[in-house]
């Protein structure tokens, strides 16, 4: 596992320095895709519209908070606008060598794999709905306490302690208890040090509170849900989805 051990090791790795710049032109990019403007996004997040553009012209970060309520009135998962600043590279190519693989399926026997696989991601997945003071669904807020739940289920998996998970993020141990117990959440900064330390997605530390539509069932969805999911469950879906092509691979050729 990718549990960094000393700070020294994480003084000169840039993937853990938020790209301000990078970040802003990926989010400039998706707005413009769906037509919304930056006042309309600002109002939406509860911002000034000034704060958007800030953002988009890279010399403002948005917190975390913020950073949910802007993925969630845009409808896309945290990964996309993060996708260059966490660790979650190898795990996407592992999916996509896994995609190439299941080509030698029949298309039949390809859709019964994609169903094992859909019931699997969603009993590993741990969904959370957030409720306001009206009891209605809440999107785009951050449950303090989920979040610190998940942090230390996914921190105590990996057999990576408090304090090391502190070195590693350069912030004091007692900080990371108070986010573990829900008392704090983290900066946008400190956020992606966490989701690089450990290595887990952002998708699964902020749970399911940025609610995307699933639009279709295909490959590409499989692989964007599995991220609500700690480390060892996607392990555990793609051991079954190997497993899966090896033993089905003799029925296609059969068909074909």
């Amino acid at each position: 596992m990718n549990i960094i051990e000393t700070e020294e090791s994480f003084e000169d790795d840039n993937l853990n320095r938020v790209d301000y710049k990078e970040l802003g032109k990926c989010l400039k990019k998706v707005r413009r895709e769906a037509k919304i403007t930056s006042d309309k996004l600002g109002n939406a997040c509860g911002v000034n519209p000034v704060f958007i553009r800030q953002i988009e012209s890279g010399t403002r970060l948005p917190s975390l908070s913020k950073l949910v309520k802007i993925c969630d009135n845009l409808q896309i998962s945290p990964v996309y606008l993060l996708e260059d600043e966490t660790v979650i590279k190898e795990t996407e190519r592992e999916w996509n060598t896994l995609i190439t693989m299941q080509d030698v399926l029949t298309e039949e026997i390809q859709f019964i794999v994609r169903d094992v696989l859909h019931s699997m991601i969603q009993n590993l997945a741990e969904p959370v709905i957030v409720k306001d003071e009206n009891n209605k669904d809440s999107c785009g807020m951050i449950d303090t306490e989920e979040f610190g739940r998940r942090l230390k289920k996914v921190r105590q998996e990996i057999r990576c302690s408090s304090e090391q998970l502190a070195v590693a993020c350069g912030v004091n141990p007692v900080f990371i208890r108070q986010i573990e117990t829900g008392a704090r959440l983290p900066s946008l900064s400190v956020f992606v040090k966490i989701c690089n330390s450990l290595p887990v997605s952002p998708a699964y530390l902020l749970g399911n509170e940025i609610k995307i539509e699933i639009t279709k069932y295909s490959w590409e969805e499989l692989m964007r849900i599995q991220c609500d999911m700690t480390p060892k469950a996607q392990q555990i879906v793609k051991d079954v989805w190997a497993s899966l092509i090896r033993n089905l691979k003799e029925v296609s050729q059969k068909k074909k």
